[in-house]
């Protein structure tokens, strides 16, 4: 009877002490398993938040920097700090840049037989390696047309004419009526409204607002 009651005791200890392991491993198991959720939940988030990051998001450039090219006329020439516009013919040039060749500006199909030019560069203080230069075509009563050309340090990325919408050169600045973005590849060129004059006609299926009428162009950066 003694060795029956105490073989019981051993089964009851042993079964219990399985018991009892199978519930640490249970634990253990399950752990384990909260552990590697809440990694892949905290990796998850941060792949979020990396992709969220502003360092994602592109801003937009403004050419914020004008300066105006000075007509050398003994050159035949106009120069702007490292860049410059040297007559060819009339009505065309060739456009250099720290003395390195980088484009023929041809004007010849406008026929242009006007007063002369005003030449103005835009750069930009976020990123310099771009630069505008938008040519004035000056007409005996303000504005002709104009002329962008569109450098990336010494190579040509584009060059286009805008012929509308045009601003009275007699009465407004340039950065008076002109304003220019990138964003993107995207060019943007914002018409000051009320700076446009009386004699321009306005496409109407170019966007505007209240303020501004926008022509875009996009850039093969």
């Amino acid at each position: 009877m003694k060795n029956y009651m105490h073989n019981t005791y051993l089964k009851l200890f042993f079964l219990f002490g399985l018991i009892l392991c199978s519930c640490k491993q249970d634990n253990q198991f399950h752990q384990k398993e909260k552990e590697i959720k809440i990694k892949y939940d905290t990796t998850k988030v941060t792949s979020i938040d990396v992709k969220n990051d502003s360092s994602f998001i592109k801003k937009e450039i403004s050419f914020d920097i004008i300066h105006s090219f000075k007509e050398e006329t003994a050159e035949s020439s106009y120069t702007c700090i490292d860049t410059k516009l040297t007559y060819k013919t009339d009505n065309s040039f060739m456009l250099t840049k720290k003395d390195f060749v980088v484009t023929d500006v041809d004007l010849s199909e406008t026929n242009y037989e006007g007063p002369g030019f005003s030449i103005y560069s835009y750069q930009s203080t976020i990123n310099k390696s771009i630069e505008i230069i938008i040519i004035e075509a000056l007409a005996d009563i303000g504005t002709s047309w104009y002329y962008v050309i569109v450098l990336n340090n010494n190579d040509l990325v584009d060059k286009f004419y805008i012929r509308e919408p045009r601003s009275n050169s007699e009465k407004t600045e340039i950065k008076d009526f002109i304003s220019i973005f990138l964003n993107n590849k995207i060019l943007m060129f914002k018409f000051k409204k009320d700076k446009i004059a009386k004699y321009s006609k306005v496409a109407p299926d170019l966007k505007n607002d209240l303020e501004y009428v926008y022509i875009e162009k996009i850039l093969n950066l």
